[in-house]
Parts: C-alpha cells; sequence; structure tokens
C-alpha cells in the first residue's frame, strides 16, 4: 500500500426508513477499485471508523457508513436488536447505491460488508439475500447466528469473523455457526485489549486484517464484479 493517502470526496447520503431519514456518509477514494459498507445501529466510535476508514482507501476502497436507526429509535434497546428490520434497511441502502450505480452516479464497484456487534446477524442475513452483489463480509463480535440458519446455508460471500478470545461463550457460538456454512471462511481470536474503547493501537491491527480480507476477496475490475455466476 503506498504511505500517501488518496484524494477523496465524500457525499451524504439519505434513506428513508418510514420512520425517519437515515443518514450515511459515502467516501470514495480516486480510483477507488472497490465499495465497503459500514453498517452500525446508533453511535458507532467515530474514531475506529475513521481508522477503518482510512486504512481501506489507502488500498484504494471506497467506504459507506450508514447508521440502521434514526436518533428517536437508538434509545430503545429493542431497536438495536431486530435483524429483520435492521436487514430489511441494509437492503434498502444497498438498492440506492446500486440505482445510483446503473445510472453512473457512482462507478460500478463490487461491494463488501463490514459490521460489529448487534449489526454482525444484519450483514450475514443481507448478503445471503444479495449474494449476486456482495462479494466479501468481516464481522466483529455479535451472535451471527441469529441471522437464521436458513440465511446461513444460503450464504455466499466468503466471510471473516473477529472475536476477542477471552470471550469463550461467542469463541463457542461462533464456531458453531460457522459449522453450518458452505462459503469460505475464517475466524480470527482478537486480544482482550483489542475490543477496548481506548486500545486505538490494537484496533489499527484490527482494521488492518479487516481490509486485508476485502483486499483479498474484492474484485477490483467492473469485469471481475460481473464475471458469470456473480451477475
Amino acid at each position: 500500500m503506498s504511505a500517501a493517502t488518496p484524494s477523496v470526496r465524500q457525499m451524504a447520503v439519505s434513506i428513508d426508513s418510514g420512520h425517519g431519514p437515515l443518514h450515511g456518509l459515502l467516501t470514495l477514494p480516486d480510483q477507488a477499485s472497490a465499495l465497503v459498507v459500514l453498517a452500525h445501529a446508533g453511535p458507532s466510535p467515530e474514531a475506529r471508523d475513521e481508522a477503518l476508514a482510512v486504512i481501506l482507501r489507502h488500498a484504494r476502497i471506497g467506504t459507506l457508513t450508514l447508521d440502521l436507526l434514526t436518533p428517536s429509535e437508538e434509545r430503545f434497546d429493542d431497536n438495536h436488536h431486530n435483524v429483520p428490520q435492521l436487514a430489511k434497511r441494509l437492503l434498502d441502502g444497498l438498492l440506492l447505491i446500486k440505482q445510483r450505480m446503473l445510472t453512473d452516479e457512482l462507478p460500478k464497484l463490487p461491494i463488501g460488508l463490514c459490521a460489529a456487534g448487534d449489526c454482525s446477524p444484519v450483514v450475514l442475513r443481507v448478503a445471503a439475500q444479495r449474494d449476486h452483489d456482495i462479494f466479501a463480509i468481516v464481522c466483529r463480535g455479535g451472535l451471527i447466528d441469529l441471522a437464521g440458519m436458513m440465511y446461513l446455508h444460503l450464504l455466499a460471500s466468503p466471510l471473516l469473523v473477529l472475536v476477542g478470545q477471552d470471550d469463550e461463550r461467542l469463541v463457542a457460538s461462533t464456531r458453531r455457526a460457522l459449522h453450518e456454512l458452505a462459503c469460505p471462511n475464517e475466524l480470527q481470536l482478537l486480544p482482550a485489549s483489542a475490543d477496548s474503547p481506548d486500545s486505538g493501537e490494537d484496533f489499527e491491527s484490527v482494521a488492518r486484517e479487516t481490509a486485508h480480507w476485502f483486499v483479498r476477496h474484492l474484485p477490483t475490475t467492473v469485469a471481475a464484479a460481473t464475471a458469470p455466476g456473480r451477475a
């Protein structure tokens, strides 16, 4: 990767949820080769989002940071765990992006999904439904089995799951869920400090692992993105 940060263009994205607009920020480096949607539900640690986005931009990968909850919904815990509702909203966001690609408002780019915690099962469910559009997924923590067994069986996109090594129950749950997958998948165990809000250095290593997965699995050309079997 080059040491220089590519120049970027940014644009605000708004999606009608039926309960108010959902807000996102699309950032595209020059000559972007792919786009990763960073999905979250409610406040997301901005420093972590930016650390990941910067590393992805160095790899010529654009990002769409998308909040799947409206500000008024964020106060209620149930909304954060509503996988079907959050998945529908992410699907709406992907539809908007794909429409803009078709009308040449945005470059036609292969798409990856990235999420943590409560949104991890959401991106798995969405990828299973849009397998022709999603080329790679990274989840950090979260109960991925909550995507639903049918969606785990349907998933085709290569999946990387990052889980804290000290969370034995989550590690065991993740291993059971991964046994249900037919797609390429990998579990990486993180040091406990990597999930600490104060551990910027450790999270940077997590961000680099995330970027490496997308670099490995996202096509680098439009031709690859429309190859037989994915169109």
